[in-house]
């Protein structure tokens, strides 16, 4: 099993250049607060589009986010590409900041937000968030494969790294929305403990200090793009937690 998950990985790699999505931002203007997403591993095209889209036909300005995921040596890294990010295109005082990440997203996003939050700091929502790291990146602990595939996902083996200044605890009371459907990863399921969304544990997202906590019958690729998701992000950021069951 190890072998075929390596061949993955491998034939991934290979594809970099067609599967990379453009850098930048992409900025839809809105009346309402900023939301600034943030996505993971980004094999795939415009990974947190469908719900930048959504969010922005709810009135707010959204600001997609998108860095070299698979050249950041480490979460810390991304987190000042988003730090500039933010800095260029958040600059109406009358408007909250929201973060919403994906994945390895959320990872950067706790860094950035361990160096320095906002001034207008809204609410922080996570989707599929590895806080407690997955087994499925152990195999990029070796070096020549974690250059070839994104030297940051090796930290999710370790989340509180020694290169991270992320606290333990979260003091700015995030939403977090896990899935339990392994989706287009169903025979890596067995290396993870627990119920999972292929790629990382259910448990794995729980945070100490988070506000509320969700599980969905979503994969971790499609959580972004479920409609049932988006709602949540959006009950969240309205009120600071999700709807009702």
């Amino acid at each position: 099993m190890r072998n075929w998950f390596f061949a993955i990985c491998v034939l991934l790699g290979i594809s970099k250049p067609l599967l990379a999505a453009p850098f930048g931002v992409e900025c839809r203007a809105g009346t309402g607060d900023y939301v600034v997403l943030v996505h993971g591993l980004d094999w795939f095209r415009d990974t947190l589009e469908p719900t930048a889209v959504f969010l922005n036909r709810q009135g707010y300005e959204t600001i997609n986010v998108r860095y070299p995921s698979r050249k950041v040596a480490a979460p810390a890294e991304a987190a000042d590409w988003v730090r500039q990010m933010i800095a260029e295109n958040c600059q109406d005082r009358n408007k909250r900041v929201h973060l919403v990440a994906h994945s390895m997203g959320a990872l950067v996003v706790q860094e950035y937000l361990a160096a320095g939050k906002p001034a207008r700091l809204g609410r922080v929502v996570f989707l599929a968030a590895p806080n407690h790291g997955t087994p499925l990146a152990e195999p990029l602990k070796w070096k020549p494969l974690a250059r070839m595939i994104a030297p940051a996902v090796a930290v999710s083996c370790c989340p509180r790294g020694a290169d991270s200044k992320r606290p333990d605890k979260a003091d700015y009371a995030p939403g977090i929305l896990m899935g339990s459907r392994p989706g287009w990863f169903p025979y890596l399921s067995p290396f993870i403990k627990g119920p999972d969304d292929g790629v990382v544990a259910v448990d794995s997202g729980r945070l100490e200090g988070m506000a509320d906590f969700r599980v969905l019958n979503t994969s971790h690729t499609r959580m972004p793009k479920n409609s049932e998701a988006q709602r949540e992000v959006l009950a969240f950021l309205q009120d600071g937690r999700f709807g009702p069951k």
